[in-house]
Formats: C-alpha cells, sequence, structure tokens
C-alpha cells in the first residue's frame, strides 16, 4: 500500500510539475498533502507569502533608515556649518592662539554634545525596527513620526530655530564677546590735552 502511494506520489508530482513548469512564476509554490490513502497536490501561496511578508519587511526597514539617515545627515551638516561659523571667528581673535584655540573648541564641544542625542535617537529608532521580528506599515509609520519629531526638535521647522541652531547661535556670541571684543584704552593725559588744542 506504501509502495503504491509513492509510486503514485512520485508519478502524480511529476505530472503535476510538468503541466504547472509554465506558470512557476505565478505559483511558486506546491503544497502536497498525504492525508490515508489519498494524495492532495495543491498550489498554494505559502512561499511566496513568506518571501512578500519578508520582502515587505525590508522595504519598510529601508524606509525608516533613508529617512533616519537623511536626517542624521541633515542634523551633522547643521554641526558642520556652526564648526565653519566658529573657525572663521578665530581669524579676528584678539587672544593668543593658545586661548582662541581653546574658546573654539570649547564651543565645538558644546555644539556636538548638542547634536549627539538626536543621532543617538535615530540610531535607537533605527536599530529598533531593524530587531523586530514583525514589521508591519503601523510601526514604520510610528517611527517616521519619531524620527520627524526628532528633527523638527534638532532643526526646527516653519522658521523657528531648532536646538542645534540655538546652542549654535548662543556659542557664537558667546564666543564672540570672548575672544573679539576689543576694549579701548582711554587716551593717557599728555596726548588727550594735544588732541584738545
Amino acid at each position: 500500500m506504501i509502495t503504491s502511494i509513492v509510486t503514485f506520489l512520485s508519478t502524480r508530482f511529476v505530472m503535476v510539475f510538468v503541466t504547472t513548469i509554465v506558470v512557476v512564476v505565478a505559483v511558486p509554490s506546491l503544497i502536497i498533502a498525504i492525508n490515508g490513502n489519498t494524495v492532495t497536490i495543491t498550489t498554494g501561496p505559502v512561499a511566496s507569502a513568506s518571501r512578500h511578508h519578508d520582502d515587505e519587511r525590508t522595504q519598510l526597514i529601508v524606509k525608516v533608515k533613508t529617512a533616519g539617515d537623511d536626517v542624521i545627515t541633515k542634523v551633522d551638516n547643521e554641526e558642520a556649518s556652526c564648526d565653519v561659523q566658529l573657525a572663521a571667528l578665530a581669524a579676528k581673535s584678539k587672544l593668543s592662539t593658545a586661548d582662541t584655540q581653546a574658546a573654539i573648541a570649547k564651543g565645538e564641544g558644546e555644539v556636538h554634545a548638542a547634536a549627539a542625542p538626536f543621532v543617538k535617537e535615530i540610531k535607537d529608532d533605527e536599530a529598533e525596527i531593524e530587531n523586530l521580528k514583525v514589521v508591519t506599515i503601523k510601526t514604520e509609520q510610528t517611527i517616521l513620526v519619531q524620527i520627524n519629531q526628532v528633527q523638527v526638535i534638532a532643526l526646527g521647522e516653519n522658521g523657528t530655530p531648532g536646538t542645534i541652531v540655538t546652542v549654535c547661535q548662543t556659542v557664537i556670541v558667546e564666543i564672540t564677546q570672548i575672544i573679539i571684543t576689543i576694549t579701548v584704552q582711554p587716551p593717557s593725559s599728555g596726548e588727550g590735552d594735544d588732541l584738545r588744542r
């Protein structure tokens, strides 16, 4: 009895394979079920659904990673822009080179400290979605909203400066006051007399 089922199964499978080879792309999987003395061969979407699920998961992760990386690039660019502005102040400094470099380094450190938590938060969001076994569109949308909130807080929106821009402007003002302030000495008594005459 078992021999006849195996023979039946192998001949039927070959026949089904031969007849469906043209539509393998459309029907990528075959389900073979042996129930008692009967053999049922049916087409089914099991393998393709699994692949489709993996493809959809991958696509959703790529969307989140792309959005996150875009924001990280903007944050990095904003930080670099501030560093350039700080470096430009060094040329106008009236302090010693060492004092100027110390002031600039402190300012760059403050800007980096302001930017770092935003970059970390986005990387954490990216890692979170990558580690989920099941990723849905709802999950993707939730994380995209979080990334957008980070962008708005970090960089601002609609003419409102974000945290990084505000920190940068504050640091520039502080450093400007430190390294560019020029104290005008009042003229000595002898020179002032000459000017009045």
